[in-house]
């Protein structure tokens, strides 16, 4: 159960070394505080521009960095105000002048209302204008940059910092209970969000409130910020999971007891859940909290637009992949089960796991509606999952049975002594997490002893978030990896349209019906589906397949983007210098800014840094691969992700190191080994590419078309592999008619242009000698 508000404030005292480090950390920004209000005020009052302010603050904050401002929420968002907001002219500096006069801790509220709504207009001006989200200062930021400069014009007068962590400590403590309760509206994922007068005046309130409720907090200066802080950082610690329906260890098989639980409320099997239906002294009011869980059981509805739409974006913010596949797979899911298939880190996997999270949410008001002048405001809080599905994932092997996934006879140890009982397996466990049951023993599953109810569970997007969902699907990852026929046994009838489960328990067995709105959704890498299990025809029939490649060329642009920055933030524990946030991540000169469509840009202030030309270089070399091995996006990630934590950590600082250490390494170390199972003249092609220069290229890549002409089959298969590759412009690069009239030459020879395209040799590539010696040991073993 979540601990009561005394409980928290009680382990927050005793912490005595957190404690020391906040009263050094107030000392320490107290000693600053003149010289940053005479420096803002010199602003205010138009004694220096924007531009001389920024370098005075940054100096200043350097020197005392406990105010927790030099990363993206504060001086970032103040360098992008000046730089891009203020390009053209002065009036964003004019209109931000005057949102800092009258600035106190009284009127903080209509300040920041004010700037947000100013910030509003700024960025559909600065969009129109051409601008990348990553150079517009987000609205959203108002809250923050407000308060901060009300602490430092009117310390006498001290009123809350919105860091992120205040924002998070309160809806925390909301969330809990634990407070009085904020409008729907301000709250947000894990956090609160302040963008209006009285929003903020509801903050003050409810600090008032905590501060009377427990006096002794506020003993230390910037006690507010200090609690928060530690109570983000604690939640783990003080709350138990205390959900309706919650599943504590959903992957797990389960043991079939055959008790039965009240109305709404499953108890077993054993262990797997826990319910926060309120006890009360009555069985009847236990019975009308527990009836809100139930449903009407339904098929699975299709999501209206353009609701539809805007959730495809959010699974676009999550992995890179074309609008067109999302709908495939969702068209397929309104018509039945699913296996999505394609090359390993294409994001199979995890489509398969937010895609039932995030394409069947709905809205929590959808009178308001949410316009995308106002994304950053209402995207988070529009949306609510009662209407969604949570997954259950689980990884095939090739030692499953029919007991893996529907039920079985199990060893149980009890006190020391063997038993054997019936468990359910995967799929039956995952049935019935959408059911309530009413009877007394499993051979009373029916349509009128199961109701379809609600559960709540930790959010697959999110592990530290409890919601509420319509119900469970299952995910079968690797699916070909187990003998899925054998494993699914009579459930192969069920899948076929019959609407129950044959499943065995202790005294025979039993027919579970099965949600009209369940599925169950497959991933299968076809790079190994000749060397796995098959499958069979009849299994075939009974789902929808679904192919994932790779991003092609044409969306260069945004891979590069969404890589730097899943690369940046697994690594940003690693250096301070990398300063990761909700919507973008920052490190040197290089930021990466989530779109409002769900795409990533990319903002580079220096043109010509060592880790640029390092980046390129390995997307160059990334692409060249991909014409002959269909990498994932998962692949260029984890390449750039060891390139970073090789480069951070050593201090390179030259291209030499990036390319010449970090790079030849990483490649070996994440994406060679990939690379055996391609056939001789592939890696041949490969060396060409990494050993040649760039004027005798396309002499080279004729001589090895030459030598294949003897065998017709291979210079075909190499031809194909350059005609899978498209331009920029979603063209292919090599069509298939000119394939087909090459493979006719008697000496076939590839023209230059289509081998700079292929192949970037227009840029010389710079010596990668440890990969190139693995490929050339490659090509050794092949040839034997």
């Amino acid at each position: 159960m979540v601990k009561t508000l005394s409980e928290i404030v009680a382990a927050y005292l005793a912490d005595h070394k957190y404690l020391e480090h906040r009263k050094q950390r107030a000392s320490t920004r107290n000693a600053s505080l003149p010289e940053l209000q005479a420096t803002v005020q010199s602003f205010v009052q138009a004694e220096i521009s924007l531009k001389t302010l920024l370098p005075q603050l940054n100096n200043i904050l350097h020197n005392h960095e406990y105010w927790g401002a030099l990363g993206f929420g504060f001086m970032m968002e103040l360098n992008k105000f000046s730089k891009y907001h203020n390009e053209t002219n002065n009036n964003a500096e004019i209109h931000f002048r005057n949102s800092l006069k009258g600035l106190t801790g009284a009127t903080l509220g209509q300040h920041i209302e004010a700037f947000y709504n100013f910030l509003l207009q700024e960025r559909e001006r600065l969009r129109r204008e051409g601008k990348s989200s990553g150079m517009i200062v987000p609205p959203s930021r108002s809250a923050f940059i407000m308060s901060l400069f009300a602490r430092w014009l009117d310390p006498a007068h001290p009123t809350c910092i919105y860091y992120e962590s205040q924002r998070k400590g309160i809806y925390i403590l909301v969330q809990a209970r634990l407070v009085s309760q904020l409008p729907q509206s301000m709250l947000s994922t894990n956090t609160i969000e302040v963008k209006k007068a009285d929003e903020h005046r509801k903050v003050v309130s409810l600090l008032d409130e905590l501060g009377q409720q427990a006096p002794q907090l506020k003993q230390f200066e910037y006690w507010d910020e200090a609690f928060l802080l530690w109570v983000a950082d604690q939640f783990t610690t003080l709350t138990s999971d205390t959900p309706t329906l919650v599943i504590n260890d959903p992957d797990n098989s389960d043991r079939l007891s055959g008790k039965t639980g009240q109305l709404g409320v499953v108890k077993d099997p054993p262990g797997l859940y826990t319910t926060s239906v309120h006890q009360t002294d009555t069985a009847s009011s236990a019975a009308t909290t527990a009836e809100t869980l139930l449903i009407d059981h339904l098929p699975l509805k299709p999501t209206p637009e353009p609701l539809l739409t805007q959730l495809i974006q959010q699974v676009q913010q999550h992995i890179l992949v074309d609008e067109k596949i999302v709908r495939r797979i969702y068209y397929a899911l309104l018509a039945g089960h699913v296996i999505l298939t394609g090359p390993p880190g294409t994001g199979k996997t995890e489509l398969a796991r937010i895609i039932p999270e995030l394409l069947w949410q709905s809205q929590a008001n959808p009178d308001e509606g949410g316009s995308a002048a106002d994304l950053d405001a209402t995207a988070s809080a529009t949306y609510v999952t009662e209407t969604a599905y949570t997954t259950r994932l689980v990884t095939a092997t090739d030692d499953w049975s029919a007991r893996t996934l529907i039920s079985g006879i199990m060893p149980q140890s009890q006190n020391g002594i063997l038993n054997y009982s019936i468990q359910l397996g995967h799929l039956t466990s995952t049935i019935l997490n959408n059911w309530s049951f009413q009877g007394e023993r499993f051979e009373e599953w029916s349509a009128l002893s199961l109701l379809r109810t609600r559960l709540k569970t930790h959010s697959g997007l999110d592990r530290n978030r409890i919601a509420t969902f319509r119900g469970q699907w299952l995910v079968i990852d690797e699916f070909n990896r187990a003998p899925i026929d054998l494993a699914l046994g009579d459930a192969l009838t069920a899948l076929g349209g019959n609407d129950v489960l044959r499943v065995a328990i202790e005294n025979g067995s039993a027919e579970l019906p099965i949600p009209q709105d369940f599925r169950i959704i497959g991933t299968l890498n076809s790079f190994d589906r000749n060397y796995l299990n098959q499958i069979s025809e009849a299994l075939k029939r009974r789902f929808s397949f679904v192919e994932i490649l790779p991003p092609t060329r044409a969306q260069r642009k945004a891979e590069q983007g969404i890589v730097l920055y899943k690369a940046l933030t697994k690594v940003a524990h690693l250096s301070d210098s990398i300063e990761a946030r909700a919507e973008s991540i920052n490190w040197n000169n290089l930021s990466v800014s989530v779109e409002p469509d769900g795409s990533y840009s990319i903002v580079w202030d220096d043109e010509q840094s060592a880790f640029r030309a390092a980046f390129e270089a390995a997307w160059r070399v990334f692409e060249v691969i991909r014409i002959y091995r269909q990498l994932g996006t998962a692949q260029a990630i984890s390449l750039v992700r060891h390139m970073l934590i090789a480069g951070v950590l050593q201090g390179h600082s030259t291209r030499e190191q990036w390319i010449g250490q970090a790079l030849d390494a990483a490649l070996c170390d994440t994406i060679a080994d990939q690379l055996q199972v391609l056939l001789p003249d592939e890696i041949e092609a490969l060396l060409l590419y990494l050993t040649t220069p760039a004027d005798s290229f396309p002499a080279a890549y004729s001589q090895l078309l030459d030598r294949l002409n003897s065998m017709p089959q291979r210079l075909y298969g190499q031809l194909l592999s350059l005609a899978g590759i498209y331009d920029e412009a979603g063209q292919q690069v090599l069509t298939d008619t000119r394939v087909e009239q090459i493979s006719n030459q008697d000496r076939p020879e590839m023209p230059a242009t289509i081998l700079a395209e292929l192949f970037h040799f227009q840029f010389e590539t710079d010596p990668l000698p440890q990969f190139t010696r693995r490929l050339r040991s490659f090509k050794a073993e092949r040839g034997l």
